[in-house]
């Protein structure tokens, strides 16, 4: 990286955070990672960015990093010469990569971090992402006793299918040279954490544990809010005079259908009381289903002839809605 500074490795500011570094370490590695990317240039970049993160992602390196760029440029314009930014941390701080595989030295990306990303058959329909770039490790000693068995505990995110966590699944990753079957338990909400014990079976060794943070990934019908799921239905305009049924699908498969109260209005909810994902109190949320009033496209003009006679029987007239009196802002105050 002779010509090019950390920062730049890394597409940062020199004020980023350490959470903006992170973040676009984790963007460059998975761009780059030479298990995904077959690009000749794939293995530079990766070990590139991973050299940079290195730094930066440490508070006490990179704020050597940080004076060696400010008094090296001095320096490089006392003596006539350019700093290039990277200046001697090539060689004092940088990475080893060897047979393909990217050795920090102590700089927290561990190779855990970096095997734990990728998961096996990658495509394949019963497999979810596993990321550990989004983790955090810890230690310790069994049961309190710092003569113990010494264990170590990774922090990881998993990713999952709003329906695998609706019904349950078994979801496979790929830890080490192993894969491992993890258990979905049914009605799983965001957050939820599951544990792989270290075992030989696991493929963790003995006295680890991973500890996996559900994320389920955006729906195409439903959005998350603790254990709420919420949907839209969108309903013509006599629907909405006159009532009727609608079809929803459930995200644990098949449908129910909803009665459309005659008169409703647009924004009101109808609710399915008890069928959502787990609260953190242990209950079951709902489904709710906003109504939004459309106008379906196109109309016909036997279709306008019935509005025009709707328009001529009609009283109402269009008109600024009236703000409510708990809707008004608060007088401003005169004097103290």
């Amino acid at each position: 990286m002779a010509n090019k500074s950390y920062y730049d490795a890394l597409g940062v500011s020199k004020t980023a955070t350490k959470q903006e570094i992170k973040k676009a370490y984790q963007k460059l590695a998975k761009k780059w990672h030479p298990d995904v990317n077959k690009a000749s240039e794939a293995e530079a970049k990766f070990k590139e960015a991973a050299e940079a993160y290195e730094v930066l992602g440490n508070e006490e390196k990179r704020k050597l990093y940080d004076e060696e760029l400010l008094y090296g440029a001095q320096r490089g314009r006392a003596g006539g010469g350019a700093s290039s930014g990277a200046s001697s941390w090539d060689s004092n701080f940088g990475g080893n990569w060897n047979g393909g595989t990217y050795s920090a030295g102590g700089s927290g990306i561990s190779e855990e971090d970096l095997f734990g990303m990728f998961f096996g058959n990658r495509g394949s329909a019963d497999r979810a992402g596993f990321d550990f770039f989004s983790s955090s490790s810890s230690s310790g000693r069994a049961n309190g006793n710092p003569w113990g068995e010494a264990r170590s505990t990774t922090q990881a995110q998993l990713d999952i299918t709003l329906e695998q966590a609706y019904k349950g699944a078994t979801v496979r990753v790929q830890i080490g040279d192993k894969t491992v079957d993890v258990q979905v338990p049914p009605e799983s909400s965001e957050g939820t954490i599951l544990k792989i014990a270290g075992t030989t079976q696991s493929g963790i060794a003995p006295g680890g544990d991973i500890l996996l943070a559900l994320h389920i990934l955006p729906h195409d019908i439903y959005e998350l809010q603790a254990g709420d799921l919420y949907g839209v239905v969108e309903v013509a305009p006599w629907q909405a005079v006159l009532g009727g049924e609608v079809k929803v699908p459930l995200p644990g498969g098949g449908a129910v259908k909803l009665k459309i109260p005659a008169g409703i209005q647009s924004g009101k909810t109808l609710r399915i009381p008890g069928k959502g994902l787990k609260r953190e109190n242990g209950a079951n949320g709902d489904i709710l289903f906003g109504i939004e009033i459309v106008v379906p496209e196109p109309t016909s003009e036997a279709e306008k002839n019935l509005y025009r006679k709707l328009a001529e029987s009609s009283h109402f007239e269009a008109r600024a809605k009236r703000q409510s009196a708990s809707a008004q802002r608060p007088k401003a105050k005169v004097g103290n």
